[in-house]
């Protein structure tokens, strides 16, 4: 889930978009004065601007030519920045008339140019659509600074679908075109976008590497100047940051480029709030929340939110209540749909506001409401990256079988030429080169097998490494944050009680609460435990394993040999899990008497078995349970093994082994 500064951020590159043209330059002035009549009933609506009013004028009464196809780009690049409509609007005029001229320079125009639009409002892959064809038509014209142009906006689509690996390869790409063409101008681009690449993945030193490089080049850019205001803001350093915010602002506002106006706004507010300036905070804010009225739900509703946060510290506790109550039902009546960050916030910010006014119940119910969304996040994280390795997958996939079939033909060509006299030899040679070709596509299907398999691995990788974290967190959360809440209480109603004598039926009352406040604290310990115990990430294996098994039956027994060195944290959680698993199992459904653990730990190596005399089962049979499929899976995620020897009446004993560094 991308966080509300990686979306701005992707709304802001489509402000550069419009530069990808190869030396754009206006339509020729002499061809303009001798087809263009000036009427006194121009069919065009004046907008205030003077230079933007005379290209309208000019565009109005010109004939259609590639000159008026330009005009309208010129006059949609202008529109970009204050009106996403209007700018659409001339983009699929210029697209159509292109379309009709046959002119392949209109056509790349129109798809840099409405390329960022698309983006701009959430529709990544229309974008890549339209960016694709236009990719595929610099291929065939074999025409270079075209195809980088492309390159490079196919990298802002999947940066806008936060698929930054994928977007850092077609930057990559484009960028030593860039640097033989001596293009600076494009060089920036590259280099900004990569900054923005690192400061969303917390790379903060090499985001502000590249974001000076940008800087080094042209420092009177205002998207430049915002671009490293976000990587110094990012590490922290406020007071940088804040003098190039401001700097990106004043000429914003000679540019009249109010899109990028808001969002300077927004974050010299949010700088603001860290250092506790909370009038200027509240100043910044309130030009931010006036501006980003015209550009929809989800910036009005992000100023609410930092409005909230604002009255939240100045003690306003209603009016950050309003503010954020407004903000969420932004979410809902404009059915925006990537909000879950946003909701995070919200419901941290209420569930603050509910303890800070005495509401325990309704902290409670927000708190619940935050994990919640913050599962969902983590569950999309997850989707987002298996879709990612799929995409990549399927990429593979298919230039493998157009390689074959390339191959294939060429094969077939050369033997149609061998006829005649040389009938014969061509047979010979056709039976050797088919035996080629049918090694040459096994070797390709094994290819493609092997790849199925990596991204089964990777995904189910991607999974519990997401369920490793999450748990974590909540494991976190609920002690330290909870926890505390939980125990602050306590104290509270016994100093409570010091102050204000009970008679004997409300001491009964009272002595009743606290019984229900000390089992919420123990069952609050219990589920923090169960999800991620506190021994296991400060302790290690052994200790985390040997508290598990005393506290769940005297009728296990525990072993541990070998070296105690501690793990990666994924591969102690892996088999503090898997035990954890089978522990179970054997308690529940086994009916054991006797439950033995042993880990064996080797250089280079880890073992841990789980042994019981219980029922045992059927190894061969079909089972629909998730238990033993999901510690496979893990298992072999992780390339190690697993073997279950069991038999009915005679109890169980799995073994698994795994490959350490």
């Amino acid at each position: 889930m991308r966080s509300h500064l990686d979306i701005y951020f992707q709304l802001l590159i489509a402000g550069l978009i419009f530069m990808t043209g190869c030396n754009i330059t206006p339509p020729d002035t002499e061809n303009q004065q001798t087809t263009i009549a000036v009427q006194a009933d121009s069919m065009y609506e004046s907008t205030g601007n003077a230079e933007l009013d005379s290209l309208l004028q000019v565009a109005s009464v010109a004939p259609q030519d590639t000159a008026l196809a330009q005009l309208y780009f010129d006059i949609a690049i202008r529109y970009e920045d204050s009106d996403f409509e209007k700018a659409k609007e001339y983009f699929l005029k210029l697209e159509s008339l292109s379309d009709r001229l046959e002119w392949s320079r209109g056509q790349y125009l129109y798809a840099a140019g409405s390329s960022g639009i698309y983006i701009r409002n959430g529709h990544g892959d229309t974008a890549l659509v339209i960016l694709q064809k236009a990719y595929d038509l610099a291929v065939r014209e074999n025409h270079e600074a075209w195809t980088a142009n492309m390159l490079y906006n196919i990298g802002n689509a999947y940066f806008s679908k936060e698929w930054y690996e994928t977007a850092l390869g077609y930057y990559l790409q484009a960028l030593p075109i860039y640097e033989r063409r001596n293009d600076k101008v494009k060089m920036i681009l590259v280099n900004n976008m990569v900054s923005q690449l690192y400061t969303n993945n917390h790379a903060i030193d090499k985001a502000i590497e590249y974001g000076e490089k940008s800087l080094a080049i042209d420092n009177e850019d205002s998207y430049v100047l915002f671009a490293i205001a976000r990587a110094y803001s990012a590490a922290h350093q406020y007071e940088q940051a804040v003098d190039y915010f401001e700097q990106s602002l004043r000429i914003c506002e000679s540019e009249n480029n109010t899109y990028l106006m808001e969002l300077n706004f927004f974050h010299l507010a949010t700088n603001a709030l860290y250092t506790f300036e909370l009038d200027k905070a509240e100043m910044y804010l309130r030009r931010a929340l006036e501006i980003s009225r015209q550009f929809g739900p989800s910036p009005y509703s992000r100023n609410l939110i930092l409005l909230g946060k604002l009255e939240q510290l100045k003690g306003n506790y209603d009016k950050s209540e309003a503010y954020i109550k407004e903000a969420m039902q932004k979410f809902v009546e404009f059915e925006i749909s990537e909000v879950l960050v946003e909701k995070k916030k919200c419901y941290r910010i209420l569930s603050e506001l509910a303890i800070a006014q005495g509401k325990y119940r309704e902290h409670i119910q927000y708190m619940e409401m935050l994990d919640l969304v913050e599962i969902e996040i983590a569950n999309e994280t997850t989707l987002r990256a298996a879709e990612e390795m799929s995409a990549k997958y399927e990429t593979e996939k298919k230039e493998t079988q157009i390689t074959a079939l390339e191959e294939e033909k060429r094969l077939m060509t050369w033997l149609s030429i061998t006829g005649g006299g040389l009938l014969l030899l061509g047979l010979m040679a056709f039976f050797f080169l088919w035996r080629w070709t049918i090694q040459k596509r096994r070797l390709a299907e094994s290819h493609i097998k092997q790849l199925e398999q990596e991204k089964q691995i990777v995904a189910t990788q991607a999974v519990f490494d997401g369920e490793v974290q999450e748990r974590s967190r909540l494991a976190r959360d609920l002690h330290d944050g909870l926890g505390g809440k939980l125990t602050c209480m306590k104290i509270g109603l016994q100093e409570l009680k010091q102050v204000s004598p009970f008679d004997d039926a409300k001491e009964e009352q009272f002595k009743a609460v606290m019984d229900i406040l000390d089992d919420s604290v123990r069952e609050m310990r219990r589920v923090s435990h169960n999800l991620m115990p506190d021994t296991l990430s400060r302790f290690g294996l052994k200790p985390a394993v040997g508290d598990f098994c005393r506290s769940m039956s005297p009728l296990i027994v525990f072993n541990y040999y070998g070296e105690e060195v501690r793990l990666d944290l994924k591969v102690e959680a892996l088999i503090y899990r898997s035990i954890y698993e089978l522990v179970n199992n054997a308690l529940k459904y086994a009916g054991a008497s006797q439950i033995m653990v042993q880990i064996v730990q080797e250089a280079g190596s880890i073992a841990f078995t789980v042994q019981d005399d219980g029922c045992g089962f059927d190894t061969t049979a079909h089972t629909d349970g998730i238990g033993l499929q999901g510690i496979r899976s893990r298992v072999a995620s992780f390339g190690g093994e697993i073997q279950i020897d069991s038999k009915a009446g005679e109890g169980t004993e799995i073994n698994v082994e795994l490959k350490i560094d």
